[in-house]
């Protein structure tokens, strides 16, 4: 029989508290990170759109997956910025720990 603390979830699994707010710092690094990013895959999109003008049949790919991960990038920063950060379901243990037994006993 396996040792039921096999199947304990850790502490930032199994602890049920809310998610702590956005401090200042997180905003700031967020902040510069989306003024760096942002810009950087506009630039990258029109960089492409250049080569693709030029001949290069791939580009026409990158001319528009640049500016894309522009927008979820905006996307991103909208939703961490307001501290809506997606939750890890919790384990059913008791349900783990009843497969376990019966996988075991076959």
């Amino acid at each position: 029989m396996p040792d039921r603390d096999e199947f304990q979830a850790p502490d930032w699994v199994s602890d049920g508290s809310a998610t702590p707010p956005v401090t200042n710092k997180q905003k700031r690094i967020l902040n510069i990170s989306l003024f760096v990013v942002v810009p950087f895959c506009l630039w990258a999109g029109w960089f492409e759109f250049g080569r693709a003008q030029s001949g290069n049949w791939r580009a026409w790919v990158y001319t528009f997956e640049w500016p894309f991960f522009a927008g979820v990038s905006l996307y991103l920063w909208r939703r961490l910025s307001k501290g809506d950060v997606p939750r890890i379901p919790r384990p059913n243990l008791e349900e783990l720990a009843a497969e376990s037994d019966g996988k075991e006993e076959q």
